[in-house]
């Protein structure tokens, strides 16, 4: 059974939230939204809305025991970009 290329980008972005909490968990008690964006955003470019990979993020880090700091600025339009944009 071949996997959608949607499985593929998923599984891509969850294991890339994973390895960001992982590296700020060994340093820091705490994950900065801001900071998880810029970072994931800036290797993946995943066709979620902003808000849907801050609760990705927000979600793995509490899992994980550590803090969670809303701090990025939300923009007006926070809707899923299309892939490739």
């Amino acid at each position: 059974m071949q996997q959608q290329p949607e499985d593929i980008a998923a599984r891509r972005l969850g294991m890339l939230i994973e390895q960001y909490v992982e590296a700020r968990k060994k340093r820091y008690d705490y994950v900065s939204t801001e900071q998880a964006y810029r970072a994931i955003r800036q290797v993946l470019k995943p066709a979620i809305s902003d808000r849907e990979l801050d609760d990705m993020v927000a979600s793995l880090a509490v899992k994980n025991g550590l803090a969670v700091v809303f701090d990025r600025q939300t923009k007006a339009d926070d809707t899923p970009r299309p892939p490739g944009t």
